[in-house]
């Protein structure tokens, strides 16, 4: 029987599996033993943040796409994958397997984990001039940290927090990263111009070249409500524009994590750290070239974001040899491999914490930007949306525990600033919900009824039960579509479009299209209970589910000043 539609403002889900067996003095105690756990956390907990590049969690492989499925959902119950220090975390943390970004691609999504803000409200400069106040804005990467604007670092670093960050930005100077030829000039003086395909290991003036830049980056990072900055990507591997150096190095950016965790001691005052690792992002970690992974483990590990360099220790971790060797004796592809190095970086990063005494009162985030499962990437579609995030604190979270209901990215920095006792400005809007109550035990139903979303010309709702989304364009664009006009496809040879790709990236839009077929219609329902793969557009089917999340999306859309989108703001 199908079941009957209630609006999920009102719906209130069971009780969480793991305690509806529980009679009610069962419950008190439970939450009792929570409290207690809190009391014992009570300096305010240190947080790690620590995002992967590119990443689904588990999602149901389906015949039509079975080489698709990035794994695993870290370990956790996904394909096979050897993962047993993020198994660790999430044995002694718990596991929310219903989360999700806000704006899933790379740039604004970050944004979004470090603000706790919507793409659009960004004050970047990029993104504003594209899109000046009044007309409708196409979030993509083109979002960035507004200079000076208010952040979680920020907020924390006020509150006497120490504040930290390692590894890939693409959150500042689009412009810059973008455009190399910039360099050496007036837009970007101290940022060092070399030779795309000059080998910093032979030479030594492109070797410093990118050492000097490193700097810069760290330096501009900096302005932006970091104490601590060690090793940065300032964006993709492809944006250090050096084909040599277009290889990932898990252990350089490991290091730097280590480094700055050793200058911590459990008498300091507390601190946030932000890592972001550049896997499983293009290039293809698991790619082969001649049999060998060419751009992760078979790669030379002296090329960095900083140049050539064979003067570090790496000896935390395996050797990336044995660790291949190590996926082989699992009995697991060889493919997979990168995953198991990844964990290894995570095994040390807990190592550490135990070393220093921090492990107890430190929470650790681990997630992603956005997923890829069925080029979900740049979409509203689940694929895109939906992230793996296990989370371990051992003074605060109770072992073994799991949470189904819906988890937003924008959550994380309104933990982090409740769970850290800071009171936001009263003109900064704060769009996440404090997930503090779930992770002491205090709370195991869901705390939202919806999440809303954007990426391009498309803006969703998403509620336990179903999915709305409505693609729209601006006046000029929707003119020119109800013209009969056409717009550029990616491939040179196809046919042009009749509506053009959601974002600017045609080629993330091309197979984005290809492979989830309801991508250019304007109204979009999907009922995610019987339907999660979102084969099917039922918006014609159930009218009242298509009014109600039609209604809250204009909700939402009128909390954007000065942004329109079609008839949601009139």
């Amino acid at each position: 029987m199908k079941k009957r539609f209630i609006p999920a403002r009102i719906t209130r889900m069971s009780i969480h599996p793991r305690i509806a067996w529980l009679p009610l003095l069962g419950r008190t105690l439970f939450a009792l033993i929570g409290s207690l756990a809190l009391g014992m956390a009570a300096e305010r907990p240190n947080v790690i943040l620590i995002l992967t590049d590119d990443q689904s969690p588990r999602n149901p492989p389906t015949p039509e796409y079975p080489n698709l499925v990035v794994p695993p959902g870290f370990g956790y119950g996904g394909d096979p994958a050897l993962t047993p220090h993020v198994d660790r975390m999430a044995r002694e943390g718990m596991v929310m397997t219903n989360a999700n970004v806000a704006c899933p691609v790379c740039s604004p999504s970050r944004y979004t984990s470090l603000t706790g803000r919507h793409a659009t409200r960004t004050k970047g400069e990029v993104f504003n001039r594209l899109f000046p106040a009044g007309t409708m804005g196409r979030p993509e990467n083109n979002i960035e940290l507004g200079r000076g604007e208010p952040n979680l670092p920020r907020l924390l670093q006020a509150a006497g927090y120490t504040t930290a960050w390692v590894g890939k930005s693409h959150l500042l100077e689009q412009d810059i990263l973008h455009k190399p030829k910039l360099w050496d000039t007036a837009a970007a003086p101290g940022l060092k111009a070399y030779p795309l395909d000059s080998d910093p290991r032979t030479n030594p003036k492109t070797n410093q070249a990118m050492r000097d830049n490193q700097q810069w980056w760290r330096e501009r990072i900096r302005k932006e409500g970091f104490d601590w900055v060690g090793a940065v990507y300032p964006g993709n591997l492809l944006e250090l524009y050096n084909k040599p150096s277009n290889v990932h190095n898990i252990e350089w950016t490991t290091r730097s994590v280590l480094d700055f965790l050793a200058s911590r001691s459990p008498g300091d005052e507390p601190f946030f750290l932000y890592y972001g690792t550049t896997i499983p992002h293009g290039p293809d970690p698991w790619s082969k070239r001649n049999g060998r992974q060419i751009f992760s483990l078979d790669a030379d590990p002296g090329y960095t974001g900083e140049g050539y360099r064979t003067d570090l220790d790496y000896s935390f971790m395996p050797s990336r040899a044995s660790i291949k060797k190590e996926v082989r004796a699992a009995g697991l592809d060889e493919k997979h491999a990168w995953i198991t190095w990844f964990d290894h970086s995570i095994g040390a990063i807990l190592r550490k914490l135990d070393e220093r005494g921090l492990a107890e009162n430190t929470l650790v985030i681990i997630s992603s930007d956005h997923g890829t499962w069925r080029y979900g990437k740049t979409t509203p579609y689940d694929g895109g949306l939906k992230v793996p995030l296990v989370m371990r604190w051992p003074a605060g979270i109770r072992p073994g525990s799991t949470y189904p209901h819906l988890v937003l990215n924008t959550d994380y920095a309104a933990t982090i600033l409740d769970l850290a006792g800071v009171k936001k400005p009263a003109d900064y809007r704060l769009d996440g919900v404090s997930l503090a109550p779930v992770l002491r035990g205090e709370e195991s139903g869901p705390l939202r009824g919806e999440t809303f979303h954007e990426i391009g010309y498309a803006r969703a709702i998403k509620t336990p039960e179903w999915k709305y989304i409505a693609v729209r364009y601006p006046p000029a664009i929707q003119r020119k579509i109800a013209a009969g006009g056409k717009f550029p496809a990616f491939k040179k040879n196809a046919p042009p479009n009749p509506k053009p790709y959601h974002t600017a990236n045609s080629h993330l839009g091309y197979n984005s299209s290809k492979h989830n077929p309801h991508y250019f219609e304007a109204d979009q329902l999907f009922d995610l209970e019987n339907d999660p793969q979102e084969k099917t557009n039922v918006i014609g089917r159930h009218p009242e589910v298509a009014a109600d999340l039609k209604a809250r999306l204009s909700e939402h859309l009128k909390t954007f000043p000065g942004r329109p989108f079609g008839e949601f703001t009139r």
